[in-house]
Parts: structure tokens; C-alpha cells; sequence
């Protein structure tokens, strides 16, 4: 193939990529099946001889009858490319804390409640060998992170009569009380922004967007909620104290956001960065419904997880 056949080549794919031949991927925030939102646990990093309880937002279409979950959890999980899966059983686990004398660990199964209960009862010295690389069938290239804690997987699935999605999440568990704990971020409001005045969106869909408008959001979040901890010694030996990095994901049923995330790092941004958004309705003709659904999902980089959201009606395009 001579240059200018393979530059006509070229030219001609990306002409193609640009025009509306191409596939209309929906933006990753919005809402169109079967999902886990967020997966929250609390407290974000129990300690020694507390529970969790874990709690899940899951969006289905439309209410759903046959929604089901199912809770687990494993202490050595493979990474993402290897989907996940728990790389020991829980017999191995317990054989060998039998060896030592140690308690079991809770069942693997959390049950298929709406919530489930993770108790951390596992002896202090099991989750230290664990972070030594000392569980059986272990593998050697698995390095885990126990600095804020031993990291669990929490897994949820959800199964609908035609559709089942699993999440995973991590939660820290403390072993060492001067690991420092984690609580979780609050979102206290959720408004749009209509004449200037801001509409508190909730369950009651009271809140009338326009179509093919682009309506500010605000969310209120305590500045508060970036903790400061203490994170680890600097090159001198000296402790170092960090505030948390906060991100909000704004899923929405329909239309578009103009941000898909905002974010907040001390120093490095502003926080009302975080905090504003906006969004954009779809024409009747895209999407008929008179309703749709808003939710904002605040995470912090310890693990903590709150959400809130609600409904709002759609109007009429102008």
C-alpha cells in the first residue's frame, strides 16, 4: 500500500468516526438499567470487635418485584482483570487460624437481606499475618495494603427475573487502634437552581425541570467532610497530616451532566467545585417520560460513601 492509498485510508475512518454512523454510547452517569450505585459501609473502618452494616442504592427502571440481593465478602480477592474472585475458601482460612488457636472468621455469606452485618471478630494477629503474605495459597504477587486497616472485599449482587449486576467494595478493617478511622461524608441537600432560587429535589418529584435546558444543580456539603488524618511520616521521620479527596458522581435517568464527576483536593482545587453541577433534559421525542430520577454519590478516598436523590418532573422544551 502506497502513502497516498493509506493516507485516503485514514482520512476516510476518521471521517467516519465523526459522523452520527457511529454508535451512541450512553455517558457512563446515566441511568438506563439494572445498577449498583454505591455500596456504603457503617462505620467506613471498623475496628476490632465492631460490626459493619452495609447498605447498597441500587436503580432499577422501574420498580421491581423480583429484585434480590446477595451479600459476601472474602479477605483475599483477585484483582479486577481477574474478576474478582476469592482466591481462598473459607475452610482454608479457618484451618489455619485453628492451628494458632484463633477463632474463625464470619461466614463468607452475608445473607440477601437488604443490608448485611460484616463483623470484624477476627483476631488481630491473623489479619497481621495476612498482611505478612502469611495465609495459605496466598499468592506471592498479591501485595496488600494494610495501612489503613486490612482491606475486605464486600461483594453485592443484584438479580432481577432478567438481569443480575455484582459490585464489589473494599472496607478497611482495623486491627490497630492508632490506625486512624474513617466516618462517612454527608450530602445534607440537593437542589436545582430555578430564577435564582434553589428547589430541594426529593422523592416527591415537586420540581419541575424544563427540557432541553441546562438547569444548575448545588449540592451542600460541610467543608468538614475532607477529614484530616494522619498519614504516615515525611523524609525526616516527621507525621504528616493529609485531608481526604472527595468526588461526587451525578447519575441521572436521562439527558446529560455537564460534569459526569466533580471533585475536591485540599490545596489543589476549589470545594465548590464539588458542589455544582448541571443538567440537561432531553426533547419528548428522546425521552417521553414526564419524570426522571437524580442521584448524587459522594465518595472519599478512606472508603467513606453516603448518597442522596430523588425525582424530578419534566416540562416542556421551550
Amino acid at each position: 500500500m502506497n502513502r497516498a492509498t493509506l493516507a485516503l485510508l485514514l482520512t476516510t475512518v476518521a471521517s467516519f468516526g465523526a459522523t452520527g454512523c457511529r454508535p451512541d454510547f450512553a455517558p457512563f452517569n446515566r441511568l438506563t438499567s439494572l445498577r449498583v450505585l454505591g455500596i456504603q459501609s457503617e462505620p467506613p473502618t471498623p475496628l476490632t470487635g465492631e460490626s459493619a452494616t452495609l447498605s447498597a442504592l441500587v436503580f432499577t427502571p422501574t420498580p421491581d418485584p423480583t429484585l434480590t440481593y446477595q451479600w459476601s465478602w472474602c479477605p483475599v480477592a483477585a484483582p479486577a482483570d481477574d474478576g474478582f474472585g476469592c482466591l481462598v475458601t473459607e475452610d482454608q482460612i479457618n484451618g489455619y487460624l485453628a492451628l494458632g488457636g484463633l477463632p474463625p472468621v464470619p461466614p463468607f455469606d452475608l445473607g440477601s437481606d437488604l443490608t448485611a452485618t460484616l463483623p470484624n471478630t477476627i483476631a488481630p494477629a491473623a489479619l497481621q499475618a495476612a498482611c505478612s503474605g502469611l495465609l495459605p495459597n496466598e499468592p506471592s504477587e498479591i501485595k496488600i495494603d494494610c495501612s489503613a486497616g486490612f482491606p475486605a472485599q464486600v461483594a453485592l449482587t443484584v438479580t432481577t427475573a432478567t438481569d443480575s449486576v455484582t459490585t464489589v467494595q473494599t472496607v478497611k478493617l482495623r486491627f490497630d487502634p492508632t490506625t486512624p478511622a474513617n466516618t462517612n461524608p454527608v450530602i445534607n441537600s440537593l437542589d436545582a437552581v430555578l430564577a435564582g432560587a434553589p428547589q430541594p429535589i426529593d422523592d416527591l418529584g415537586l420540581v419541575t425541570l424544563p427540557r432541553e435546558v441546562e438547569t444548575s444543580l448545588v449540592t451542600y456539603i460541610d467543608p468538614s467532610a475532607s477529614e484530616a488524618y494522619a498519614d504516615g511520616t515525611d523524609a525526616n521521620g516527621l507525621p504528616v497530616t493529609s485531608f481526604e479527596r472527595l468526588f461526587t458522581t451525578w447519575f441521572v435517568e436521562t439527558g446529560d451532566t455537564h460534569d459526569q464527576r466533580t471533585s475536591y483536593i485540599n490545596g489543589s482545587t476549589n470545594f465548590n467545585d464539588l458542589l455544582t453541577n448541571s443538567w440537561t433534559p432531553p426533547a419528548v421525542k428522546n425521552y417521553p417520560g414526564t419524570a426522571a430520577r437524580i442521584y448524587t454519590v459522594l465518595h472519599d478516598n478512606r472508603g467513606g460513601v453516603s448518597w442522596l436523590g430523588g425525582s424530578v418532573t419534566l416540562g416542556a422544551s421551550p
